[in-house]
């Protein structure tokens, strides 16, 4: 606490009319001032600055009480001290109702002796030095009670604040810029207990700031030992009220290293030093802060001498800094106590945080293993969704300017991009691989199929040129033109079995073709259905099976009518194992979002065929976006080549013209070349 800053004048201030009617002594000490106007006298006083306090004896004619009494009734009491001495006759004092005579030293009469006079000076002066004594004392006590108040209700809002904070770096400089508003500590710092790889306890340097100059600092690890102040607090668990570190005592077991004062022309007298204890009573961290610039004398100019106070030059250092007052060795322990509790919640928070997220990327690794075509397509999705919301961001006109994104809406954002795909896991993965209208076992089948139909057709053939033969033999005729007519429709059979072979596997394929593939696989129908062929039970041989048949009528892709709903519930599934995940609040839309990627502006997308725009959120239409863009663009799977990139723009502009995918959003993907910042392959995040 410093001391008493303000200037006190000590005068007798004499009313002009008796300056020849009574003679004070001059050896009481006390500056005498003879005044023809006693109020503007004071007023000159008090003026001349906020900081004086007037302690006077007015020494004044009976019949000036009054309106000298009315004036001092109007003066701050807090800035004059006083008592008045009357000068009359007797009778004027009776005439007086005394009830209404307040701060009277004493009654004289012209004739009064300077013995008595220095008497009653002494004495007047010795209950106006009382009166001042015990209002400085009030002020002080109230001071302290005012502070006391704002230090309750500071630490309140400190719990409520670390509490609130999840940010490390944040919550440190929090902790920091707490602890010296509550002190008005001009400086700080922390530091956190680490152990190395061998398990030795060290301390690490995290973060300094000082009110009064910009002082960079990095962090660095010390020894963990008693001969630093904040080693010996962080092995100890002491709180150390150092009133001036440059005068420690001698024998001290810690010592103070004037480095950084050199360093940065800075002087680090007073210091309070407090250790951070978690709920198992381990130090975890140190919290120091050095010059306290608290003004508790009652006369405070500042609102709070943390922040207004500037300690630039050695005076400021001489008149500004004072000790850490006691109070605040236990105080600052209970923010240190608070701050630790926040400290370790942060590091649970962050560590649960951390392995939820490797066990979210470990699932979808695990699920994408499965198909390795696919490796990578989630991460690459999450990391095309969080560059589009921070392109978002900085867009500042137009549709998209009225969204913004934050750390955690990013963040949410990322883990519904990531999970986007889980329902897959619940879909046979044949279909995933499927790389042709019918799968390759299928297909063989069906090959095998025709190639019995074709011997069975060629030896029906060779049959029927035996009997004719063997008839031709027996009865001597003429069979040449019969036999050359047999095996003319016997090549004619087996040639077009080769050809609708060719046009059975070139129908396989899952491109686009201007033939229709119902038509086409009609007319192989008709003419195999006129073809015998009997398994060896003898019962009639279906070549193409109704799997077939539905699989070679696709026109687009290599899916069915089944197996594309199988696989667009891919999101449904996704939407019921997501929502089994007990989300924290700000994660509560992940299901949603990850459920909508394949909705279409124009209500063609599904689960549910939304239409419109507001109909799905914007995350849902960024990943929508990020998932056609990195299907198109990925290297070749199963059932397609990849897309050059100029083809996959264009591909989205007209999607977005066609009223499927957000258009702002497309814009932004091509005008921002987002697509630039993706790298090819991408396995993690």
């Amino acid at each position: 606490m410093r001391g008493d800053k303000r200037n006190v004048v000590k005068k007798i201030i004499v009313s002009e009319e008796l300056s020849d009617r009574i003679s004070l002594p001059d050896d009481t000490g006390t500056a005498i001032l003879v005044s023809g106007n006693i109020e503007k006298s004071i007023d000159s006083i008090l003026i001349e600055s906020d900081d004086i306090s007037l302690l006077t004896l007015l020494v004044i004619p009976i019949d000036r009480y009054d309106s000298l009494y009315r004036y001092l009734n109007l003066t701050d009491y807090s800035k004059i001290f006083y008592q008045i001495l009357l000068v009359g006759k007797e009778n004027t004092l009776i005439e007086r109702n005394l009830d209404r005579l307040y701060h009277i030293s004493d009654f004289i009469d012209e004739t009064t002796l300077q013995p008595k006079l220095r008497f009653i000076i002494e004495k007047s002066f010795s209950i106006i030095e009382k009166h001042f004594q015990n209002e400085q004392k009030k002020n002080w006590y109230y001071a302290k009670l005012i502070d006391a108040q704002r230090d309750q209700e500071d630490l309140i809002n400190i719990g409520k604040s670390l509490s609130g904070e999840k940010d490390m770096e944040k919550l440190l400089r929090l902790i920091l810029y707490l602890s010296k508003k509550i002190t008005g500590a001009d400086g700080g710092s922390i530091y956190l207990v680490e152990e190395d790889e061998n398990g030795r306890k060290r301390l690490r340097f995290k973060y300094s700031h000082t009110f009064s100059r910009e002082i960079p600092l990095e962090e660095f690890v010390m020894d963990m030992n008693n001969k630093s102040i904040s080693g010996y607090v962080a092995v100890t668990g002491e709180v150390l009220n150092i009133p001036d570190a440059y005068t420690l005592d001698e024998l001290a077991p810690y010592s103070f290293n004037p480095y950084f004062d050199r360093q940065h022309s800075y002087i680090s007298r007073s210091m309070l030093v407090v250790p951070m204890k978690n709920h198992l009573n381990e130090i975890i961290g140190v919290i120091q802060l050095i010059n306290s610039k608290e003004d508790l004398t009652g006369n405070k100019k500042y609102e709070n001498e943390a922040f207004e106070i500037k300690l630039r030059s050695e005076n400021d250092f001489d008149n500004f800094v004072v000790t850490f007052d006691e109070r605040y060795n236990s105080l600052l322990e209970a923010i240190a106590g608070q701050a630790a509790i926040a400290i370790e919640n942060n590091r649970l928070i962050n560590q649960i945080q951390m392995q939820f997220e490797e066990f979210v990327k470990a699932s979808v690794t695990a699920i994408e293993s499965r198909d390795p075509a696919t490796s990578g397509h989630s991460f690459r999705v999450a990391l095309i969704c969080k560059e589009m919301a921070a392109a978002v961001n900085k867009v500042d006109e137009g549709y998209l300017a009225k969204y913004s994104f934050s750390e955690t809406d990013i963040k949410e954002l990322e883990f519904a991009a990531l999970l986007h795909d889980f329902g897959k896991v619940y879909i046979d993965l044949n279909i995933f691989k499927k790389a042709k209208k019918l799968y390759p076992k299928d297909l063989e089948n069906l090959k095998l199929r025709l190639d019995y139909l074709y011997r069975y057709i060629e030896l029906q053939c060779f049959a029927r040129e035996m009997t004719t033969i063997r008839e031709g033999l027996t009865y001597n005729k003429s069979f040449d033109n019969i036999l050359l007519q047999l095996r003319e429709d016997k090549n004619n059979k087996l040639t077009r079995i080769t050809e609708i072979k060719e046009q059975l596997v070139k129908l396989n394929e899952p491109t686009v073709t201007d033939l229709d593939p119902e038509s086409v696989l009609s007319e192989i129908l008709d003419e195999i259905g006129k073809l015998e062929c009997n398994d060896t039970s003898g019962h009639k041989l279906d070549i193409l099976t109704d799997i077939d048949r539905i699989n070679l009528k696709i026109k687009r892709g290599s899916l069915n009518e089944q197996e594309r709903t199988e696989i667009e519930s891919h999101v449904i599934e996704t939407y019921k194992f997501v929502s089994k995940i007990p989300w924290p609040p700000e994660y509560r839309n992940i299901p949603e979002i990850a459920l909508r990627h394949h909705e279409k502006l124009d209500g063609t997308g599904y689960p549910d065929g939304l239409n419109g725009r507001e109909s799905t959120s914007l995350q849902s239409r960024m990943m929508a976006i990020a998932d056609i863009y990195d299907a198109l663009t990925a290297q070749d799977r199963p059932y397609k080549k990849s897309v050059p990139l100029e083809k996959v723009l264009v591909i989205l502009r007209e999607e977005s013209e066609r009223n499927k995918l957000d258009p702002d959003l497309v814009d932004l993907f091509i005008n921002d070349r987002i697509y630039e910042r993706i790298p090819a392959e991408v396995t993690s995040i």
